[in-house]
């Protein structure tokens, strides 16, 4: 096999790994074509292994990107949500929807260190051993693996553990969810969600969007009673970001994505993006 046949085999898996530490498609489609830029001219004898190499160069180039961003991520007006990447748009994608990690963790994963979410993801979603996650980010193994323990430690802390089939269980939460707020009946949306549940929406400061989190069942609820009331409005059903979720459409247009996480007391995180910019790409099939 030659460079282009390689690279060409692992670059969905490359993809799926640049969003999931930079949470955009359009660095990870970037960050995957400086990687071939590097890539190209590598003696391929020197490869033992294509996947392992492939993913530390391809991480590396992320946590690089992520570290440029800094400053934008934190001066970002309200909650700063992973794009959302609709499932069956492109076969490039389709890694990230088989990880089925959804967008709730990658939200999460947006919020720790980029060294913290880098070690994650080379650890927890790539399956690279600790020397190489080390030499990612420039560290020894045993400081790798505290970073991959922190990293689990606030992702369980967010998002809870996954709970067998999880995806079934957002699936079927977000329409038990959808059903209760066209019946209009505030205190049936109430009892799905959890106590402690916790509501982002990122407008981007260019539509009208929550600039502040949402916490606790009553105000998720009356927050989407009022969104019940939107006219002309049509839900469709889809895959985003390899998680249950739904995109608005009006005049055929995606106006907002919502994704659901559900846990063992109910909906326990939901992501509404409506930053125009960040739909842009949302195409359904």
């Amino acid at each position: 096999m030659d460079h282009g046949d390689v690279f060409t085999a692992h670059r969905s898996t490359m993809l799926a790994a640049a969003f999931h530490i930079t949470g955009s498609r359009y660095d990870a489609e970037d960050v995957v074509q400086d990687a071939w830029e590097t890539w190209s001219r590598v003696d391929l004898d020197t490869v033992r292994t294509p996947h392992a190499f492939l993913s530390v160069m391809v991480s590396r180039l992320a946590l690089n990107a992520v570290r440029a961003q800094r400053r934008r991520r934190e001066n970002y007006p309200g909650p700063w949500l992973p794009e959302p990447v609709v499932e069956g748009d492109s076969p490039e994608w389709e890694v990230l929807h088989r990880d089925g990690l959804g967008q709730a963790l990658d939200f999460v994963l947006s919020t720790l260190t980029p060294e913290q979410a880098a070690a994650y993801v080379l650890r927890k979603v790539l399956d690279v051993d600790y020397p190489s996650v080390a030499e990612v980010l420039e560290t020894t193994p045993a400081a790798a693996r505290q970073l991959v323990s922190r990293a689990q430690r606030a992702v369980t802390s967010a998002i809870g553990e996954s709970l067998p089939d999880q995806g079934n269980r957002d699936a079927e939460a977000l329409a038990t969810l959808a059903g209760a707020v066209l019946s209009g009946d505030i205190g049936k949306v109430a009892a799905l969600i959890a106590p402690d549940a916790v509501l982002y929406s990122d407008g981007g400061g260019k539509v009208l969007a929550a600039r502040k989190p949402l916490f606790g069942r009553d105000r998720i609820a009356q927050f989407l009673m009022g969104i019940s009331t939107m006219e002309e409005v049509t839900i469709v059903p889809a895959i985003i970001n390899g998680g249950a979720g739904a995109v608005f459409l009006q005049d055929g247009k995606a106006t907002t994505t919502v994704t659901v996480r559900a846990g063992a007391e109910g909906v326990s995180t939901l992501c509404f993006v409506r930053n125009p910019d960040k739909l842009a790409g949302v195409t359904l099939p």
